[in-house]
């Protein structure tokens, strides 16, 4: 009797050391299935180019300096956006001329640029999310066979005075061919494109003088000193035009190519508007600016002299698309 009972005793505890070791073994049999599934495929960024209302459609003929309206819609599905870019891709060449960084879910953008001299382009919109994941899209542009150079506005010899300065008019308008002071400026906001002041900016560690070109809209924010210390009425303006400066150190356009320019085929190829900034600074004698208006014209101007004072003037000549 003794002898069955302690075999028993010996099964019953054989019996439960199996169950630990079974149960043991499965939990290890979970973890190691569980470790070994794939993980989820991450989801992709989203790009759309959306075709409604005045927006170019794929396949368009555009003549040469027409409009093209872009409607892009983009969204992150498993991380930020951290980069947009709008490429264009003509006779091989690629050639960027929008690269922004950014940390946004997804946004809609309304982004106008103008028709070039290629004859087609394809143009692409890629993005970039937190993951690097990538998604693009395209679209081919055609220009108008038929498309002419245009005539521009032809300006010799403008002066305008620097913030200091109270006998010289700030503003130029080269849609009227008009400099004012403030008060006629202030009447007429939507024509004012061009503005000047000077200061000193640092340049690879050196204080220089900088003699600036620069336009009612250089900050959207309206908080720099154009607008606190320079120029402070025009953050009650309503419209704030900005132009953009072609900040490149070689444009490729010589004094004698400007001289010679008497349509805009020479200021639709200068202007690269992936150069174009907010302002140009140390605009001395002899430079060369490409830039481009707040309405898309695009022209160049060439410094004729530059004081240096806050109480000083500049001098230069202007081409622009009429």
């Amino acid at each position: 009797m003794t002898h069955k009972i302690l075999i028993f005793s010996e099964l019953q505890n054989f019996s439960g050391r199996s169950m630990i070791v079974v149960l043991l073994a499965f939990l290890g049999f979970v973890f190691v299935f569980n470790s070994c599934k794939p993980e989820p495929e991450p989801l992709m960024p989203t790009i759309e180019l959306v075709f409604d209302g005045d927006v170019t459609q794929d396949g368009d003929t555009v003549p040469i300096g027409g409009a093209l309206n872009f409607r892009v819609v983009v969204e992150g599905l498993d991380a930020n956006i951290t980069n947009f870019t709008v490429k264009k891709v003509y006779d091989g060449i690629t050639k960027t001329v929008m690269d922004s960084g950014l940390n946004s879910a997804g946004f809609t953008l309304n982004k106008t640029f103008y028709q070039s001299v290629e004859d087609e382009v394809v143009w692409t919109f890629a993005v970039q999310d937190r993951n690097l994941n990538k998604a693009e899209v395209s679209i081919t542009i055609h220009k108008d066979p038929n498309s002419q150079f245009g005539g521009i506005l032809e300006f010799p010899s403008i002066t305008l005075g620097y913030q200091q300065n109270s006998l010289i008019e700030h503003f130029f308008l080269p849609s009227v061919g008009e400099t004012y002071f403030q008060d006629s400026a202030s009447l007429f906001q939507d024509l004012v494109d061009v503005l000047v002041y000077f200061n000193y900016r640092e340049d690879n560690g050196v204080e220089l003088p900088s003699p600036t070109f620069s336009s009612p809209g250089e900050e959207t924010a309206a908080n720099t000193e154009l607008y606190t210390e320079y120029y402070p009425f025009i953050v009650d303006w309503t419209t704030r035009n900005y132009t953009k400066y072609d900040i490149r150190a070689d444009n490729g356009v010589s004094s004698a190519d400007f001289d010679a320019a008497h349509n805009d085929s020479l200021l639709i190829v200068s202007y690269d508007d992936v150069w174009g900034k907010k302002k140009y600074k140390w605009a001395n004698a002899g430079i060369i600016i490409p830039f481009q208006t707040a309405s898309g014209k695009k022209g160049i101007i060439k410094v004729i002299d530059a004081e240096h004072a806050e109480t000083g003037e500049i001098t230069f000549s202007m081409k622009i698309q009429m």
